[in-house]
C-alpha cells in the first residue's frame, strides 16, 4: 500500500500536468477554449476506453507488470506531446496517454485489496485515494513552477520520466498477492474466470450500475473543477499564472487529506458503512458550488477558502472503496475500473459541454450552477438507494 501509494503520487506529473499550463498552451498554439475542452475530453476518454481492458487484464497477467508498462508508455507519450505544435499533435497522443496511465490505476486497486479485508478496505484504499491528491499537489507544484519558470514543453518532457523510475521500484519491491511474499492467502474463486465472465457477473449487478453512474457524476465535479479553475481565475480574476496556481492548489490539498480519514471513519466509526460520508461529500461540494456563482473571482481569501473546502468534501466520497466491498477482493481491480470508466466518460463529456458553454456563452456562473446541481442529483440517489 505505502509503495502503491508512493508512486501513484507522481503518477500526475505525466496525466494532468495539461491543467495547471493550459492558459499557457493555449495562447503558445492559439487554442480556443471549444478546444481546450476537446483536449481534455480525449485524455478522459482515453483513460475511459483504458479502464475498461486494463482491470481485467491485470488480474490474468499480474498486477504490478501492468503497472509498470502502463508507466513506461505514459512516460513516452507526453515526451511526444512535447513537441507538438498544432491541436491535432496535441490531441492524438494525448488520448493515448490517457489510455495507457488508465493501466496505473485499477491493477494499483487490486493489488493493494489483496492486502487488506473490508473492515480495514477502508483506510487502505483511502490512503491510495489520498495519495492522488498528493499525486494533484505534487503536479500541480512541479508542472507551474517548470512551466512558469522555462517552458510548458518542459514540463511533459522532465517530470513524467520519474513516472517510470517509480514504477520499476514498484515492481520490484510489490507482491501481487500475500501468497507471493510466503504468507497464507485464501482461494480465489474467481481468478480463473474469463474477462467475458467477470463483465457479466458485474453489470447484471444493480448495485453495480448504481454505483458508477454516481462515479461519473462525481467526476463531472471532480474533474471539472481541476479542467476549468485554472482558466476561470486566469480570466476572470484577472490574476498571472503564478498567483492562480497558489490559489487552485488549494484544491488538491484537499483530496490529499481527506480520503485517508474519511476512511478510518468510515471503518471504524460508522462499521464500513460507506454511505454517510459519501452523501455528505455531495451536500458539502454542492454548496461550495453554489457559492462560486456569487462570489467575486477577485477575492483571494474566498477562493481560497471555498477551494480548501471544495477539495475536503469532495475527497469524503467513499465510492471507490464501495464498489470493491460489493464484489470482494477477488474481482477488486475489474471492478474498481469499471466504475472509474463510468467516471471518466461522464467527465470527458463535461469537459467538452462546459467548453461550449464558456466558449460560447462566456457564462461561468451556469458552470457552476450546473455542477452543484449534478452533486444535489447524486445525493438525491444516494438517499433512496439502498448501498449495504
Amino acid at each position: 500500500m505505502i509503495i502503491f501509494s508512493l508512486f501513484y503520487t507522481t503518477n500526475y506529473l505525466g496525466r494532468f500536468n495539461f491543467w495547471p499550463l493550459a492558459p499557457l498552451i493555449r495562447e503558445d498554439l492559439h487554442l480556443t477554449n471549444v478546444q481546450i475542452g476537446l483536449i481534455n475530453a480525449a485524455l478522459l476518454w482515453g483513460f475511459c476506453l483504458g479502464d475498461v481492458i486494463h482491470g481485467s487484464m491485470s488480474e490474468r497477467y499480474g498486477f504490478k507488470l501492468w503497472i509498470l508498462c502502463g508507466a513506461i508508455l505514459t512516460t513516452v507519450c507526453n515526451i511526444i506531446v512535447s513537441f507538438s505544435d498544432s491541436f491535432l499533435f496535441f490531441l492524438i497522443p494525448w488520448f493515448l496517454c490517457g489510455f495507457c496511465n488508465a493501466a496505473c490505476w485499477a491493477p494499483g486497486i487490486g493489488m493493494v485489496s489483496q492486502w487488506w479485508n473490508k473492515s480495514e478496505r477502508g483506510f487502505a484504499l483511502g490512503v491510495v485515494s489520498g495519495a492522488s491528491g498528493g499525486a494533484m499537489l505534487l503536479m500541480w507544484s512541479v508542472t507551474g513552477l517548470i512551466g512558469t519558470s522555462f517552458d510548458w514543453r518542459m514540463s511533459f518532457r522532465y517530470p513524467p520520466i520519474i513516472i517510470a523510475v517509480a514504477a520499476i521500484i514498484v515492481f520490484v519491491m510489490c507482491k501481487d498477492f500475500p501468497s507471493s511474499a510466503g504468507f497464507s492467502n485464501r482461494t480465489r474463486k474467481n481468478q480463473n474466470l474469463l474477462t467475458w465472465a467477470k463483465y457479466k457477473l458485474i453489470l447484471k449487478n444493480p448495485k453495480f450500475h448504481l454505483i458508477g453512474h454516481i462515479k461519473g457524476l462525481e467526476n463531472v465535479v471532480r474533474y471539472g473543477l481541476m479542467t476549468w479553475i485554472p482558466l476561470y481565475y486566469y480570466d476572470k480574476g484577472g490574476f498571472d499564472i503564478r498567483t492562480t496556481i497558489l490559489i487552485t492548489i488549494l484544491l488538491p490539498i484537499g483530496y490529499m487529506i481527506a480520503p485517508p480519514i474519511a476512511g478510518i471513519l468510515s471503518d471504524k466509526m460508522l462499521h464500513s458503512d460507506r454511505k454517510p460520508l459519501t452523501l455528505a461529500s455531495c451536500v458539502l461540494s454542492s454548496g461550495v458550488l453554489f457559492c462560486m456563482c456569487f462570489v467575486d473571482p477577485n477575492d483571494v481569501f474566498i477562493g481560497c477558502v471555498l477551494m480548501i473546502i471544495g477539495g475536503l468534501s469532495l475527497g469524503m466520497s467513499q465510492l471507490p472503496v464501495m464498489a470493491v466491498d460489493f464484489f470482494g477482493k477477488d474481482l477488486a481491480a475489474t471492478t474498481s475500473s469499471l466504475v472509474d470508466a463510468h467516471g471518466y466518460f461522464y467527465a470527458g463529456v463535461q469537459a467538452v459541454i462546459i467548453s461550449l458553454i464558456v466558449g460560447v456563452m462566456g457564462n461561468w456562473a451556469i458552470v457552476f450552477l450546473l455542477m452543484g446541481s449534478v452533486r444535489l442529483l447524486s445525493a438525491g440517489v444516494l438517499l433512496v438507494a439502498r448501498l449495504r
